[in-house]
């Protein structure tokens, strides 16, 4: 009878990896206390933002990798000129148009593209905000748990071109990830450790808070502020296939990592016998940096002019 439970559970598992990534992500967003952190630490931000613009002023964001948003309607709240959603995945943006539709939201715009293109440069952003960011810079950006999908390197060229060409004067940026220094057996780090390491010689690398040091050095970044934060969630949910499409997204399976057949079968009876049996929660350390730009200028738009 055991036997025939895991084999169950193992059948489950190896089908939970064919979800798709937004519907994984939906289902963090909703069993996972991590939404209700993110909001916490984005609200911060929202306030000093606001503190710094006269109330008769409203303002715009643009949402990186928005995903299916769950905080979409946060935004659009606090942000009247506009909000922008940008995805690569057109079915999560379809997902939010439905509900746009339903509720007859105005001024939530969706875009699908790969920020890895449009934003790979000061100049190819600055056109993007030409082209499909109605040509007005932003007031807020955020990057929430996309920088997994390109290398740490290019990171700094990427949010500075975001930050130059697209962010507003005394704008703010806020970013969320995954922390890469967590080493505790059980958190989500360990875990894609654990296996990418095994499976693939690799491990994470991409850690956020080092760009609080590299930009703190940089001079183009003169009078950025850089407020970081480091904060725990924890996600559980009573379906072994739901907590199993989580495990995926967390693995980056299939879009950062093809784990053979056997591989996936491995993984889906460690998580059993280490998570599923036990009752134990999947515990996530995430790293939060914002970046506050001045109102001075700081350098050259190079499509746009001086600012």
């Amino acid at each position: 009878m055991l036997v025939a439970t895991k084999n169950s559970l193992v059948e489950r598992g190896l089908k939970a990896a064919e979800c798709r990534i937004f519907e994984q992500n939906k289902i963090w967003a909703r069993f996972a206390s991590e939404k209700p952190d993110v909001a916490i630490s984005l609200m911060r931000a929202i306030r000093e933002l606001h503190s710094r613009t006269p109330c008769d002023r409203k303002l715009s964001a643009l949402a990186i990798g928005a995903g299916d948003e769950p905080q979409f309607r946060i935004l659009q709240a606090a942000f009247e000129r506009g909000l922008w959603l940008y995805d690569i995945d057109g079915a999560a943006l379809a997902k939010i148009k439905e509900r746009l539709d339903r509720q007859s939201i105005d001024k939530v715009y969706l875009l699908q593209g790969d920020y890895s293109r449009d934003f790979e440069n000061e100049l190819v952003a600055a056109q993007t905000l030409e082209s499909i960011l109605g040509g007005r810079k932003l007031d807020l950006v955020t990057l929430h748990h996309c920088l997994y999908y390109c290398c740490a390197s290019e990171w700094p060229g990427i949010i500075k071109a975001i930050y130059h060409s697209v962010l507003a004067p005394q704008g703010a940026m806020h970013m969320v990830m995954m922390s890469a220094r967590e080493q505790r057996p059980g958190t989500t780090t360990w875990l894609y450790n654990h296996f990418a390491g095994k499976f693939f010689g690799s491990s994470t690398e991409q850690d956020l808070l080092q760009l609080r040091r590299t930009f703190s050095e940089d001079p183009d970044m003169r009078g950025c502020k850089i407020d970081a934060e480091i904060r725990e969630v924890e996600f559980w949910v009573d379906d072994f296939e739901a907590f199993m499409s989580v495990v995926w997204m967390i693995l980056l399976y299939p879009h950062g990592h093809d784990y053979s057949l056997e591989q996936r079968i491995e993984i889906t009876e460690f998580v059993i016998e280490n998570y599923w049996r036990p009752g134990r929660p999947l515990i996530q350390t995430q790293d939060y940096v914002t970046l506050h730009k001045p109102a001075f200028p700081l350098k050259r738009d190079p499509f746009r002019g001086l600012y």
